[in-house]
């Protein structure tokens, strides 16, 4: 079932007006939440971060956070899940006249789709993710830098240039030639006794698990961080890395063009974020963050 401009409807019968300026010009926003338990505990944190956006694009939100809460835990009830993936999308809606220019009173289209999601496999986490450095610049100096926007497409490219390369992720450089983010994560380095990412300013997204790394994890395990700009020499002298998302909780980032960082293995630092984050979960109700 998807939740579509206030209705639940099955999948193959949803529909969106092809007039949408989500899909002719990318004019929207989305978030990506992981369920656990039948609900999104922690929900609070992307809405946030969904309504910080939309006021960067000008685009007013006429639901509550309640209501949207509720449109997700209904989305999940009805189709049954437990634990899943949820996409909540935003997007300008149908403009009165065509164009660039938003009309001045905009009727926003809300879509919420949820799909099982169990987490990545065990493995994975036990070998580390592999990535390639795109050749696709990130703009931090883009408004929609800090922006979940639907305009993802370099994301895509980025990605596709990890699979042709058999990566798992790409990292992607700004225009300044520092380290901004993975296609659909944030970066962590651990250089010495110091816990690292790259600031807003490099054009990093400000994710909600990089923001609970950076408020309460890693200050409870005795941790330094720094928020700012990374060189891409850093990762050589890296003693381990890690990528942040929501779906990926703190994944371990073993290997990077091909050399491994440090030993090749996930690091402790990244274990230990990763055991504090599910405990997180649990203790917020077994939902995502």
């Amino acid at each position: 079932m998807i939740w579509i401009n206030g209705s639940l409807v099955p999948a193959d019968k949803a529909r969106l007006d092809p007039r949408d300026r989500g899909y002719t010009l990318g004019d929207g926003l989305f978030e990506t939440m992981r369920a656990r338990g039948g609900s999104v505990p922690l929900i609070e944190r992307h809405l946030a971060r969904l309504r910080a956006g939309a006021v960067e694009i000008g685009l007013p939100l006429p639901w509550e956070d309640g209501e949207l809460s509720e449109a997700v835990s209904r989305t999940l009830a009805a189709g049954g899940l437990a634990d899943a993936a949820v996409r909540l999308t935003v997007s300008r809606g149908v403009p009165q006249q065509r164009g660039l220019l938003p009309d001045p009173e905009p009727r926003p289209s809300l879509v919420i789709q949820a799909h099982p999601f169990g987490g990545y496999p065990d493995h994975l986490y036990e070998r580390g993710m592999h990535a390639i450095t795109s050749a696709i610049p990130r703009n931090e100096r883009s408004p929609l830098a800090n922006v979940k926007s639907l305009s993802y497409l370099e994301n895509v490219l980025a990605r596709r240039e990890a699979a042709e390369r058999r990566a798992d992720e790409a990292l992607l450089r700004n225009t300044s030639g520092d380290l901004a983010c993975a296609s659909a994560a944030n970066l962590f380095l651990v250089l010495g006794d110091e816990l690292v990412t790259p600031d807003l300013g490099s054009g990093a997204l400000p994710g909600t698990v990089r923001d609970l790394v950076l408020a309460e994890l890693a200050p409870r395990l005795g941790l330094s961080v720094s928020e700012r700009a990374v060189c891409p020499e850093e990762m050589e002298a890296a003693g381990e890395a890690f990528l942040t998302s929501a779906l990926l909780g703190v994944m371990p980032l073993t290997r990077v063009d091909g050399l491994s960082i440090e030993a090749g293995t996930p690091g402790p630092a990244s274990l230990a974020l990763r055991r504090k984050l599910e405990r997180l979960w649990e203790a917020a109700g077994g939902g995502g963050v």
